[in-house]
């Protein structure tokens, strides 16, 4: 697949025609997929998209190959929610569910350089 100007050719939808999506339908998407709540595949089924268009998207943003504006809706949110359970054990457990479905579980002793590094490394992008 060819990125050529803003638009791109993306999967065939349900009647047949390719769509091309302007960078602000691209980052509108991003946004959707990938915000709070979000969720890939509704998103590419709701839009009749596929979920691979979407995830190069994410790449190419990330890698700066696309505009300012999709860029930044690929970014990293500057907050996630958080929640507390009570404390059971000897030792605090630290349980983080990034975005791709991965887990990462850490003594709470770690070292947040560490374990920010660990989490960049397993998400694919900066923490």
């Amino acid at each position: 697949m060819v990125v050529r100007g803003l638009a791109m050719r993306v999967g065939i939808n349900g009647e047949g025609v390719r769509r091309r999506l302007t960078a602000a339908e691209k980052a509108a998407v991003l946004e959707e997929a990938f915000g709070p709540g979000g969720s890939v595949a509704e998103t590419a089924d709701r839009l009749r998209i596929s979920t691979a268009a979407i995830y190069l998207w994410r790449r190419q943003a990330i890698d700066g190959g696309l505009p300012a504006a999709v860029r930044a809706a690929a970014a990293t949110p500057a907050f996630v929610p958080v929640r507390v359970s009570a404390h059971t054990g000897a030792s605090a457990r630290i349980e983080i569910a990034l975005g791709n479905g991965r887990i990462v579980k850490a003594d709470a002793s770690v070292d947040p350089a560490v374990l920010a590094a660990i989490v960049e490394a397993l998400d694919g992008h900066a923490a």
